[in-house]
């Protein structure tokens, strides 16, 4: 199996740094070019264009969402006892009834840390911080890897499915040239028309007829597509290629549908047609 990877894919890490908890989830769906996004904590600003460039070094193509987020590890050594004795005076006081509970405790740690509550940001961290990415990252990769196996078999697939239509189309054409011929003949002597096989303008007509219905390069051509297509799917970074490829199978289909002398050749067109849209569909998620 070959390196193409998927635009589609989640990871998530998480990094303890003395008294500060990391967690950073990276999310990807398909786009045509790279994007990139990163959403730090308000005080980290600085840290967003690091993570930013690790992305941009990690993936090719497609939108990346990148989400920080900390918080405090531990309320070790905080003292709340005084401040609890004092709220518990306070409602009897004015006789509040109830107990303290989590959310009041939380500000008042808050507090004591800070009116914010922010975690600075160190150099130590920020380093955790983009350790923690590039677990992050990793993990996202590995989801976009086993979803481009499965994308890579079923473009194949479709490959072989368009190579079918492809041989069925040039076998009905062979004979359509003289096919064509019996019938233009035909035409002429049931309007009574005599023709002198041996004629030179005869033979001419009959030449240029057969030449434009002529679908021999294009066929050419759709093979050698299909060829570079099974040869882009072992490739990373195959969806661009294909993309392109994707183009030109339709422009020569497109062509041989023109061309088409006979009826279930315009018939196979159509099936090809299906075939190459859903190839394209599944091309929009390959990395």
């Amino acid at each position: 199996m070959g390196n193409a990877r998927s635009m589609t894919g989640f990871g998530r890490a998480s990094i303890t740094c003395g008294s500060v908890n990391l967690i950073i989830e990276v999310s990807t769906v398909n786009q045509r070019g790279l994007a990139v996004m990163v959403h730090v904590p308000n005080e980290w600003s600085e840290l967003e264009l690091r993570i930013s460039t690790l992305a941009r070094e990690t993936f090719q193509r497609g939108k990346v969402t990148v989400r920080v987020a900390c918080s405090r590890a531990t309320t070790h050594g905080l003292d709340l006892a005084e401040p609890l004795r004092q709220l518990r005076e306070l409602a009897a006081k004015h006789g509040v009834n109830g107990q303290p509970d989590w959310h009041i405790l939380q500000r008042m740690i808050e507090k004591q840390m800070g009116d914010s509550g922010a975690v600075p940001l160190d150099e130590v961290v920020a380093a955790a911080a983009v350790s923690c990415a590039q677990n992050a990252f990793k993990a996202c990769d590995a989801m976009r890897a086993t979803e481009g196996e499965a994308l890579v078999r079923d473009l194949a697939s479709r490959i072989d499915a368009i190579d079918v239509l492809v041989g069925k189309i040039a076998k009905i054409e062979e004979a359509a040239p003289s096919r064509l011929r019996d019938r233009l003949l035909k035409r002429l002597h049931e309007f009574g028309v005599g023709i002198d096989l041996n004629d030179e303008r005869v033979l001419k007509e009959l030449a240029i007829h057969a030449d434009r219905c002529d679908i021999s390069e294009e066929i050419t051509r759709l093979r050698s597509h299909l060829a570079q297509s099974r040869a882009q799917l072992k490739l990373s970074g195959a969806g661009r290629g294909l993309d392109f490829l994707t183009q030109e199978f339709l422009r020569e289909v497109n062509t041989i549908g023109s061309k088409a002398a006979e009826v279930e050749t315009t018939k196979a067109v159509v099936e090809a047609k299906t075939e190459i849209e859903r190839f394209r569909e599944q091309v929009q998620n390959l990395e």
